[in-house]
């Protein structure tokens, strides 16, 4: 979670003294009309993001909670983050999580809202590196069936992993550049609810780890339309003389 979301949401000792403070900058949702059209980031993980946990191979589409960086001493977090590098907007889109290994435990993929306060742009991972955890991110885990948001399950009693180690989640996204956009999950043929999402947001594919040796690889990934608003806005100025 980035620092800057950090300073806004926690808590603060109250002075004794009433003094003029300055009041926090307000975090909305990123709108996608600031992305160029084409601009929608890479299918890929972004090896940067706890490097010192995950490993990345596969040309950028696998990523492993790899167990020979723990280090001896050292406390295991509960959970390891790890984003993607796409920035999904103004279209529809669809991408397979394949999970190659689960190990038995937990496990979480879906996707962030991208927030901003107007200078930094970033994403809220809640607390304790759970995807899910924060209102703005959804998450689908398969060794429960449950789609989960604000750290609550908001539908359950869909499919499970059932030999509790492999399995694809489905993600598909609709994100129109100026209406309200609708995201749903798919897992061996079983749609969840849609996930009613802001108007023209911009979505980060990601994921959450609970055990070392778990892996994800990114498969199937499709741009399969874009906002036909955005696209005669596009035409549009695109006959404008230019001076």
């Amino acid at each position: 979670m980035f620092n800057w979301i950090k300073s806004l949401f926690r808590k603060t000792e109250q002075p004794t003294v009433a003094e003029p403070t300055e009041e926090p900058p307000e975090v909305h949702p990123v709108k996608g009309s600031v992305y160029d059209l084409n601009n929608i980031g890479e299918v890929l993980w972004d090896p940067a993001h706890n490097s010192d946990r995950l490993t990345v191979t596969g040309g950028g589409l696998t990523i492993e909670w790899d167990g020979s960086k723990d280090k001896e001493g050292e406390m295991t977090p509960s959970w390891i983050p790890a984003s993607t590098r796409l920035l999904l907007h103004s279209g529809k889109f669809s991408l397979d999580f394949k999970i190659d290994e689960m190990g038995e435990r937990q496990i979480g993929v879906g996707f962030m809202i991208q927030l901003t306060d107007g200078v930094n742009v970033g994403s809220d991972w809640g607390f304790f590196g759970y995807l899910g955890s924060s209102s703005t991110a959804w998450s689908y885990d398969p060794s429960t069936g449950d789609v989960v948001t604000a750290t609550e399950s908001i539908e359950g009693g869909l499919p499970k992993f059932e030999n509790g180690r492999s399995g694809v989640v489905q993600m598909h996204v609709s994100l129109p550049r100026q209406e309200a956009g609708l995201a749903k999950f798919i897992v061996n043929g079983v749609e969840s609810k849609p996930i009613p999402l802001p108007e023209g947001a911009v979505v980060l594919p990601a994921a959450c780890f609970l055990k070392t040796g778990q892996r994800i690889t990114l498969t199937n990934f499709n741009h399969l339309a874009t906002d036909e608003t955005a696209q005669q806005g596009a035409a549009a100025d695109a006959d404008k003389p230019h001076r």
